[in-house]
């Protein structure tokens, strides 16, 4: 359960993050009352609200520097994403680069 709660809000801001990717698509070049009025754009930050509450939840639980390095695997979620939901290349390198994340984060959770 533990581990749940912290990896929610993570997973959430990587979620609201690629919904803002998608809104800010749909917006084109930055304005910003189009950006504002956007509903992916607003659904996205929803998500970023949700999961900030979640995040200060964990943060009356857990020293900060076991749960901060695990917000990584944001980075690792984003990337994947990215790749198959908005058909973003990833080149080679940058999935080398996420395995090397995810062996951190794999390390800092079993130091739990």
């Amino acid at each position: 359960m533990r581990f749940v709660l912290i990896f929610v809000p993570i997973i959430l801001a990587a979620l609201g993050q690629l919904i803002l990717k998608a809104g800010m698509n749909q917006v084109g070049k930055f304005d910003f009352v189009r950006s504002f009025t956007n509903p992916l754009v607003l659904l996205g930050l929803a998500f970023y609200g949700v999961s900030l509450i979640l995040w200060m939840m964990v943060l009356t639980r857990e020293n900060l520097s076991f749960v901060y390095p695990l917000v990584a695997f944001s980075y690792v979620l984003t990337v994947t994403l990215s790749r198959f939901v908005l058909h973003e290349p990833v080149p080679s390198l940058r999935w080398l680069g996420l395995a090397v994340i995810v062996a951190g984060i794999l390390l800092v959770a079993k130091s739990a």
